[in-house]
């Protein structure tokens, strides 16, 4: 069944009203009818069955049938602190999969071996499709929260002391692995709700000056094994690890 992302304020007790682009999906691409059945969810964690009514092109609206609370939430909240990459497609695709994955907010970083010219400016500019790629991955995994997009920031500028644990992934760490440090933590706070900062460099990795900023402020760098992975693959990869040593693939 279709699933579309609503605002809040499209939904009035029992009728939705659909916003543009979605009325152009359910009209033009989709073809739905007056009658046929959709999801709906609107950020708060509920999901509503839809009926259509009045498929038009100038109204399309919608009774609600049903109206569920959903937890399709992972226990473990990541954010991904992710450097932006020089091929933005490549970027995008980190944004895909890990929302399909759980991910409960992306941070875009700049780093020193950052390979665009990255201002907030040009963030500014992406925003707009990075959220609606977000929006579309969450529609088709089933996600009722969407995962926040947040501001661009420098990596000098990465401080964390209210999570339980923060990783920056490292092609040169040999002794830390990614395991050991999640089964240090899960063996410490076992079944709870736990906050996890990951950091993943640009193509070119990260300085040597930025691993001792990292350390410096409580950030610890951690190995995916023997093999150097792609800066588009590392994050999703991580991302994976995270949610198997916390069960959280379960159904």
């Amino acid at each position: 069944m279709h699933r579309f992302f609503v605002s809040k304020e499209y939904i009035n007790k029992d009728m939705v009203v659909f916003e543009e682009n979605i009325k152009h999906q359910i009209n033009n691409v989709l073809r739905l009818n007056s009658g046929e059945e959709i999801l709906v969810f609107d950020n708060s964690g509920y999901e509503y069955l839809v009926e259509l009514q009045n498929v038009n092109d100038r109204l399309i609206c919608g009774n609600v049938r049903n109206k569920t609370e959903v937890n399709t939430e992972p226990l473990i909240e990541i954010t991904l602190l992710q450097s932006v990459l020089k091929s933005n497609q490549k970027f995008e695709y980190i944004l895909q999969k890990c929302t399909e994955l759980g991910v409960k907010r992306f941070i875009p970083i700049i780093t020193s071996r950052t390979i665009p010219r990255t201002t907030s400016s040009w963030i500014n500019s992406k925003r707009r499709r990075w959220g609606k790629i977000i929006c579309e991955a969450a529609e088709q995994s089933g996600r009722v929260i969407l995962p926040e997009l947040l501001d661009l920031q420098f990596f000098n500028e990465i401080y964390y002391s209210n999570h339980e644990l923060s990783v920056i992934l490292w092609e040169d760490e040999k002794i830390e692995s990614i395991k050991s440090a999640l089964s240090l933590i899960a063996s410490f706070k076992p079944n709870s709700k736990l906050k996890i900062n990951l950091i993943v460099g640009p193509e070119g990795g990260f300085e040597g000056s930025e691993i001792k900023h990292a350390k410096n402020t409580g950030i610890k760098p951690v190995s995916l094994g023997s093999r150097i992975l792609r800066a588009d693959t590392a994050g999703i990869a991580a991302v994976s690890c995270i949610m198997y040593e916390f069960d959280q693939f379960k159904s």
